[in-house]
């Protein structure tokens, strides 16, 4: 850092040098935050919103509104939207195709391509398998991967670090100098904040003493969703078999996972289980008091796809996640925060009159859950 004796505290403190802080600082918060990434500078439309596209859940699949005979010709789903004259149909065994679709009823033929007829239930969920084409038909969009929009709203986030005449005019340089240490720590209260918004901000728009004030939403905000994978495990045991349980129903939706997340409590049955199921004690040091960030070694067994898992202590005590970290990202907002590499700007907040400087430090971030209902799940309500 640069030696201080006079002059502007925040023009010391330029964005680079609190971006490479940040950097420095994140990792070791060992939450969530230690996996998402920072994307690139995005504008905000309408002043305070980013958007971005998701694909639609589980459109490779359509659920039975009622009971259905081996010999119904005519089977309503609950979104017909989804379906398309020519479609290949698979449940139980029975392949059916699609001739026709109005509103929620498709007109079909049974038991094709050499598969029996069987009856099918009420709340079936059936594979949509391809869909075929008539000679010299007209184009027409196939109805199973459609993209919507998805909205969050940027935050402001800040801090401040002020600092005495006298302690600048005595400023002495190193790992313990006063300046160095309220930088680290400064930065690491930014970063706490931010990892606590990653899991538990809500999207939400207030005007606080007649100005406006936005949130960001956070991973929890997008899960609790309408369509979101979340699953109340109706306060039984954590089990391997209801993890696997959660990322199969990710597949089923054509997602992904690549790392879970847990709590302290969590951490500790999930230790007690891999230890008892595969005799393993590579995660001897799996539970942290402050949390931690553990790697799969390669000998033992993926739980549920995930390949790292994630300890942190702002998840419940009985929640679990199961998260895309390619997906998952932290968006600062364009021509507003630092534009020489950083995602923070420093601006001098030193008050009229004040024996000494301060520098404020901002940025305004968005959280990017991309895909939230394809590639995140939660399970809720575990036995603590």
């Amino acid at each position: 850092m640069t030696e201080i004796v006079s002059g502007s505290l925040a023009a010391a403190l330029n964005a680079k040098i609190i971006q490479e802080q940040f950097d420095i600082v994140r990792p070791d918060i060992n939450g969530l935050l230690a996996l998402a990434t920072f994307g690139e500078p995005v504008r905000p439309e309408a002043g305070d919103k980013i958007t971005w596209l998701d694909m639609s859940v589980a459109a490779d699949t359509l659920t039975t509104n009622g009971a259905f005979l081996a010999a119904a010709t005519t089977i309503t789903v609950t979104d017909g939207s989804r379906a398309r004259k020519g479609m290949l149909l698979y449940v139980g065994g029975e392949y059916i195709v699609v001739t026709a679709v109005s509103g929620n009823d498709l007109t079909v033929l049974r038991g094709q391509g050499g598969s029996v007829a069987a009856d099918i239930a009420d709340a079936t969920v059936i594979s949509v398998e391809s869909v075929a084409r008539e000679e010299n038909s007209t184009t027409e969009t196939d109805g199973i991967y459609q993209p919507t929009d998805v909205e969050n709203l940027f935050q402001t986030m800040d801090t401040a670090i002020e600092m005495s005449r006298r302690a600048m005019a005595t400023l002495q340089f190193g790992n313990t100098n006063d300046l160095s240490f309220q930088v680290n720590e400064r930065i690491r209260q930014l970063a706490i904040q931010m990892n606590k918004t990653l899991i538990r901000g809500r999207k939400m728009s207030l005007t606080i003493a007649g100005k406006k004030t936005t949130y960001t939403g956070g991973l929890g905000y997008y899960l609790d969703q309408a369509g979101a994978l979340s699953v109340d495990h109706l306060g039984a045991a954590l089990t391997l078999e209801a993890i696997n349980v959660l990322q199969a129903n990710i597949v089923a939706r054509g997602g992904k996972v690549d790392s879970l997340v847990v709590g302290i409590n969590q951490a500790r049955k999930l230790q007690a289980l891999v230890n008892a199921k595969y005799g393993s004690q590579r995660l001897g040091d799996f539970v942290s008091d402050q949390g931690g960030l553990v790697r799969l070694p390669s000998d033992l067994p993926q739980i549920g796809g995930a390949s790292t898992i994630v300890i942190d202590t702002n998840l419940g005590d009985d929640e679990l996640l199961l998260v895309d970290s390619m997906r998952l990202k932290i968006v600062p907002m364009a021509n507003g925060n630092a534009m020489d590499g950083g995602a923070w700007r420093t601006l001098d907040a030193t008050l009229p009159g004040q024996d000494g400087q301060k520098a404020r430090i901002i940025g305004d971030f968005a959280m990017e859950i991309r895909d939230s209902k394809t590639h995140f799940a939660r399970l809720t309500n575990i036995a603590v």
